[in-house]
């Protein structure tokens, strides 16, 4: 089973991953100042009309200790987001939190940011990686094979195409 935990959306609740089971999830941890952060915020903003198409919800923490605590923490945290790739971070389907000590430690012992792992709705870890920027065709097989949908790429590179969100 996926390592339940909690984090705390904008609104300032708690949640737990455990509360997201029923429907796939790509639980992702970035950091402030993480350059592979922010260079994979904008590609996960491109394939989230494909990810939402199959099902998939993306929950983007904080990973512990990368952010303030609290309200300025989640503030901190938006912005980054935003400067990546603006208003689509707000958009259905897409989940942005700070995760306790506790979430962080369970899926990232190292504390290395720009970790992911997919989770099928059964709790289960389907696929781990990190780096979405340049790993997305994989995460889009491995969400092909959970879900049962192609992967839409766009080249026999392998490289994927733009399809769903467009950045703002």
């Amino acid at each position: 089973m996926a390592p339940n935990g909690t984090f705390t959306t904008p609104r300032g609740t708690s949640t737990t991953i455990a509360s997201l089971r029923g429907k796939p999830t790509m639980v992702w941890f970035v950091a402030g100042g993480c350059a592979s952060c922010a260079a994979s915020i904008p590609a996960v903003a491109q394939q989230l009309g494909q990810l939402s198409s199959d099902g998939v919800q993306v929950v983007t923490l904080g990973l512990y200790g990368a952010f303030s605590t609290g309200k300025q923490g989640v503030a901190q945290l938006l912005s980054f987001g935003r400067a990546a790739a603006g208003t689509t971070i707000t958009r259905p389907g897409w989940t942005w939190g700070l995760a306790s000590e506790a979430l962080s430690e369970a899926y990232d012992p190292s504390g290395a940011p720009d970790i992911y792992a997919l989770i099928g709705p059964d709790g289960r870890i389907r696929y781990q990686n990190s780096v979405p920027v340049s790993t997305m065709p994989q995460l889009l097989a491995a969400v092909g094979r959970l879900t049962g949908h192609r992967p839409s790429t766009g080249h026999q590179d392998g490289h994927t195409k733009t399809t769903g969100a467009t950045l703002p």
